[in-house]
């Protein structure tokens, strides 16, 4: 039901920008792309996800699991296909968790994890729209800023809550219930997360790969964006690819189409940019995403 309501929202949104729009025009846009700017989009997509592996491969390491970057990589880029459709990409965290858990039974390491590199990664886009957002706040509807205010201060909260759930959710939960199993198991988690606070120096390191990510994806919008002859400067990028990135990994479509297309479309209507381009541009920005997930198939069709 839930994947069905997702589709839904997909399709409904995408038919009402294809019906606004000069399709013809904006296909003729990107059949026009420069070879450089192709070959751009291609190295940054590249670049991209193997950040996103290692830090990936480090956070799992500094839980004393022993993971070999070769098979890290393959676990990563395998994990990520296998969770392109899932919502919010939690498919492929899970997928990770249980292939860690088939290693080395030891899950509960492997989602704590996951956990930590999500909340830098959500983290690191938060402080980055917050910059943005700093720079063109007179040019922004009042909603985009109390949103983006909003995840700001939520996103902060989620992480330093997570790192120190070992002291919170004793005092939050009565005793008895923690020794039941998945109160038990819920225990193990936090005290699974609590240990990353004695790993500062590792944390701090995925805390800028997470930010140069997230930095990589805003050029990479960039250079689509220029290549489809948008006349809109880099630095306005820091504020509205924060908000697609955001709708991307929302539990709400499928692979980030449709309403990620939808902020960027609308926040660039302030300066005259052709609706056509915005949407090609945020189109081709979600689908790079999925391309970038496509070497993960290879892996997986080969083991099968």
């Amino acid at each position: 039901m839930a994947r069905l309501l997702r589709l839904a929202i997909t399709l409904g949104v995408l038919a009402w920008f294809l019906r606004r729009i000069d399709l013809s025009a904006t296909l003729a846009a990107v059949a026009a792309l420069p070879l450089a700017s192709l070959s751009a989009m291609a190295g940054l997509t590249a670049v991209d996800r193997g950040l996103m592996a290692w830090r990936w491969i480090l956070l799992v390491r500094a839980t004393g699991i022993e993971l070999s970057t070769k098979s890290g990589l393959w676990i990563f880029l395998v994990s990520s296909f296998l969770g392109t459709v899932a919502p919010a990409g939690i498919g492929g965290d899970v997928a990770r968790a249980w292939e860690i858990r088939q290693r080395t039974a030891r899950g509960i390491d492997a989602v704590a994890a996951g956990a930590v590199d999500r909340w830098l990664g959500l983290t690191s886009v938060a402080l980055l729209g917050g910059y943005g957002l700093a720079r063109w706040t007179w040019t922004m509807d009042p909603r985009i800023t109390v949103a983006m205010v909003t995840l700001v201060v939520l996103t902060l909260v989620g992480a330093v809550a997570g790192l120190w759930a070992d002291l919170i959710l004793p005092r939050a939960l009565p005793a008895p219930w923690l020794t039941h199993a998945p109160w038990r198991q819920l225990h193990q988690l936090a005290l699974s997360l609590g240990a990353f606070r004695q790993q500062w120096r590792i944390v701090t390191e995925v805390a800028a790969l997470s930010l140069a990510v997230q930095v990589l994806r805003v050029v990479l919008a960039w250079v689509i964006g220029r290549g489809l002859g948008i006349p809109v400067g880099l630095d306005y990028y820091l504020v509205i690819m924060p908000v697609a990135i955001v709708l991307i990994l929302l539990p709400i479509s499928i692979g980030g189409l449709g309403p990620a297309q939808g902020a960027i479309v609308w926040m660039m209507q302030p300066l005259g940019v052709d609706a056509g381009l915005a949407f090609a541009m945020g189109t081709l920005f979600v689908l790079l995403g999925i391309a970038g997930n496509l070497p993960g198939a290879v892996l997986w069709l080969r083991q099968k």
